[in-house]
């Protein structure tokens, strides 16, 4: 099972089901909301290494939303944002505000899994990071 715990989420059960088959059949871990009040009571409830979460979530708060709380709540937590409704601007204002990627649909499967791939190996280097700069300090004192 490949490193990596993750949220998905979506509106349309139907893609949302067929893409958490295939992000399991990849081998990741994965759970699934089909809102934006499912995904911040998991995402309260879990810490996740990343959320692929959908721009539009239907009525209400939307996925850009969601980027805030998990921003504010949950900064360690890496968010893909998707969307079929992709413009430069909202790609420009989903970086700005803090996601890792913006992948337009539909998908390619591909790279998905590439997006996914980058995102934990660059949470790997960052918690590398951290853990060295730890060390150094424990062992030599320095701030």
């Amino acid at each position: 099972m490949k490193r990596g715990t993750l949220l998905l989420v979506d509106d349309d059960r139907h893609l949302l089901a067929s893409m958490a088959d295939w992000l399991r059949d990849q081998g990741y871990q994965l759970d699934t909301a089909g809102s934006y009040a499912e995904a911040v009571a998991a995402v309260d409830r879990k810490a996740y290494e990343l959320v692929l979460a959908d721009i539009r979530l239907g009525e209400g708060p939307d996925g850009f939303d969601l980027l805030a709380h998990c921003r504010q709540n949950r900064p360690e937590t890496t968010v893909i944002m998707i969307t079929g409704y992709g413009t430069v601007k909202s790609a420009v204002e989903a970086i700005r505000a803090g996601a890792f990627d913006f992948l337009t649909k539909p998908l390619i499967d591909e790279e998905l899994d590439m997006a996914i791939r980058r995102a934990l190996s660059q949470r790997e280097v960052i918690e590398e990071n951290r853990n060295l700069k730890a060390q150094l300090d424990a062992r030599f004192g320095m701030e």
